[in-house]
């Protein structure tokens, strides 16, 4: 399932997004960020989640932001990206927690 937020930005800031991830990765133990601007219009936030305490092995949790133009600022987590469904929990959750970091709101799309 796909989850949605609109963002209180009016663009598309790495440096925020960048400094956001940072935060939410920090407050859990073994996740670390890596920010890409892949396009002039979107940025992705690549979050390696630890499949559990035992392993070493993690789950690449993908959050892309979308700068809509009129539409606003949009982050979505997409269930077909990086292992977002199989770590859907801890994907939905990371999401929250940034969506919250940038001031953002749950939209149906």
């Amino acid at each position: 399932m796909d989850m949605h937020w609109r963002l209180a930005s009016k663009s598309l800031n790495e440096a925020a997004l960048r400094t956001a991830g940072e935060q939410v990765a920090s407050s859990y133990e073994g996740v670390s960020v890596a920010v890409e601007k892949e396009d002039p219009e979107f940025i992705t936030l690549f979050f390696d989640v630890p499949w559990d305490e035992a392993s070493e092995d993690t789950a690449l949790v993908e959050i892309t932001v979308y700068d809509l133009g009129r539409d606003g600022i949009v982050m979505s987590l997409e269930a077909d990206a990086g292992d977002n469904d199989a770590a859907f929990d801890d994907a939905a959750q990371i999401a929250e927690d940034l969506a919250d970091a940038l001031d953002g709101h749950s939209i149906e799309v």
